[in-house]
């Protein structure tokens, strides 16, 4: 039961990201929801499987950004790699922390990534992808995990 819950969790996920993605310039919210999934797997995987996933949500991402297949795929790669190594030092069971390091790994990872477009293409650094959307998405992984049913089921206490 947990399997499948946590199953249409995930995919629910990519669907609202996709909605987002596709609406983005409507809305003017912009979350990064395949990365709560990203640091869900980078926290309960292997190396290899987290680098294996972390490149593929990176290309997704390269996918629904600028087109350029890689940036994303190297900066998740690398960002997912570097929260396997510092999880460890967060207390998860507060919520504070859990949205601390949801935060500040994702400002890192679109750090990365907008140092890339900005030697690339020429784009200077939008800080909107370095503040504002790793603080929106950090509040959505916050309410996601607020709901006991959903911290049982991803076996996050």
């Amino acid at each position: 039961m947990k399997s499948k819950f946590k199953i249409g969790l995930f995919l629910f996920l990519i669907f609202a990201q996709i909605i987002i993605n596709r609406y983005v310039r409507v809305t003017k919210i912009n979350l990064d929801l395949l990365y709560l999934i990203l640091v869900y797997i980078s926290i309960r995987s292997g190396i290899l499987k987290t680098a294996i996933w972390a490149t593929l949500i990176g290309w997704v991402t390269d996918f629904f950004t600028i087109g350029l297949v890689g940036v994303f795929g190297f900066s998740r790669t690398l960002t997912a790699f570097l929260l396997q190594e510092f999880y460890k030092y967060f207390d998860l069971r507060k919520r504070f922390f859990v949205f601390l390091l949801i935060f500040v790994s994702l400002s890192f990872s679109n750090l990365i990534a907008n140092v890339f477009f900005y030697f690339i293409y020429g784009q200077s650094i939008k800080m909107s992808l370095v503040l504002q959307q790793p603080f929106l998405t950090a509040l959505a992984g916050i309410l996601i995990i607020s709901s006991s049913k959903i911290r049982e089921s991803l076996d996050v206490h």
